[in-house]
């Protein structure tokens, strides 16, 4: 299963619409966001065995939503789908609510 499916799969159910990768072209206020930058990994034979993912994942919400639960859920649900327990970053502005979970994953070569 790839990257993006494992994650879809992971959050979908959390925000009205399902999670976008990369970039959110709905008109909800609440929606979940994810990008991952791959690094190549475990070198032999003068190449990498895997790639090593890390992973974002963005929740941008009105200021007036409480997004306790849900952030909790977030990173409940990304480990429970085999990725590394995720640091969250508060980037909200004037605009509203904006979390950064940032977690890893491997994936292999192929």
């Amino acid at each position: 299963m790839s990257l993006n499916s494992r994650l879809v799969d992971a959050l979908d159910g959390l925000a009205p619409e399902p999670p976008a990768a990369d970039t959110y072209k709905g008109t909800q206020a609440l929606y979940i966001v994810f990008n991952y930058t791959l690094i190549p990994a475990d070198f032999g034979d003068d190449d990498a065995g895997h790639y090593r993912a890390l992973v974002q994942v963005h929740l941008y919400a009105p200021h007036e939503k409480n997004t306790v639960s849900l952030r909790k859920e977030i990173s409940r649900r990304l480990v429970a789908a085999g990725f590394t327990r995720p640091s969250v970053t508060p980037a909200s502005d004037a605009k509203g609510q904006h979390y950064a979970f940032e977690c890893e994953d491997i994936e292999a070569v192929e």
